[in-house]
């Protein structure tokens, strides 16, 4: 039996070390995740540990989950509905709607699942955020939209789509993140790039027999976040509204796929080469919901001179 001692999840890097530790469970075993000691958890980041554990069930390996002793974690994690499906007992109720339930939604015949999940997300959503004209509301909310179509559209994962979040009252903050195990931002936008090239490419560079030269991680994470950018015709990304509004209002977002990192925290972007590559992509998203600063479209500034 391999047992993984889970003490804290503070941050991305802490949550994906999880999954690199469950990911790597050998074949024939019975894995144990134990979280009895468990100090803080955030409860967005168990989407990522939470495709870990479905990962490695689907190789045929039995999960066993200790629960927590700390009340504030164990109540928190099964309001959050994680617990119930790793382990046993039924979900706690979240009163206050603070909780974007853990949710996984396979891409075999996701169509309703997902109608409802979404459903459920903005209803979450809408609740907590109510500092954004109604203009703006309903395009961020069609940013996230596309955030969760693009695992369906692009990852070709069959585990398909997993999230988590939580709204923090004192903090005033919305968190919450997207994950999946399928084809890296990477591995697309090469693809797409090379048929380009070789489409593109002229007789001098056939005759001197020109080589395709492919971008890394950050580099693709970075193409892929343009607007005007996309492998499939179908759209990029299309993150730029909901990262302007994360830089002015200083929330953050951050994005590991395959050997590249990507993160604007505080108004500053960053970017980073992993020395190992996260086969899938994982978008995690903090949204400051100050109810003493409110933030609108520029068309409606205008509008209103």
């Amino acid at each position: 039996m391999k047992t993984i001692v889970i003490g804290k999840i503070n941050t991305l890097f802490e949550a994906t070390k999880y999954f690199d530790d469950i990911n790597g469970v050998a074949m024939g075993e019975t894995l144990r995740v134990d979280f009895s000691n468990a100090s803080f958890i955030r409860n967005h980041f168990l989407a990522i540990i939470g495709m870990g554990l479905k990962v490695v069930q689907n190789r045929g390996i039995k999960v066993a989950l200790i629960k927590p002793k700390n009340k504030n974690v164990l109540n928190a994690m099964t309001r959050i509905g994680f617990l119930s499906v790793f382990g046993d007992g039924e979900d706690g109720q979240d009163t206050y709607k603070t909780m974007i339930r853990y949710t996984n939604i396979p891409l075999e015949n996701y169509d309703v699942s997902f109608a409802t999940f979404h459903a459920y997300f903005k209803e979450q959503f809408t609740g907590k955020v109510a500092n954004l004209s109604p203009k703006l509301l309903k395009k961020i909310l069609q940013k996230i939209y596309e955030l969760f179509s693009n695992v369906f559209r692009h990852s070709e994962s069959a585990l398909g789509l997993f999230c988590s979040g939580q709204f923090y009252p004192k903090s005033e903050q919305f968190k919450f993140t997207i994950a999946d195990n399928g084809t890296t931002i990477k591995t697309k936008v090469n693809r797409y790039l090379l048929k380009e090239f070789i489409k593109n490419r002229s007789t001098t560079d056939k005759v001197f027999s020109k080589k395709f030269d492919p971008i890394n991680g950050v580099e693709a994470i970075k193409w892929a976040l343009e607007d005007t950018h996309s492998t499939t015709g179908e759209g990029g990304l299309g993150l730029s509204l909901l990262m302007d509004l994360i830089t002015i209002s200083g929330g953050s977002i951050e994005i590991i796929s395959n050997d590249g990192y990507y993160s604007i925290k505080d108004g500053v972007e960053s970017t980073k080469k992993l020395n190992e590559s996260f086969e899938g992509t994982i978008v995690s998203i903090e949204l400051n919901t100050e109810s003493n600063r409110y933030y609108f479209l520029k068309e409606e500034q205008n509008a209103n001179r």
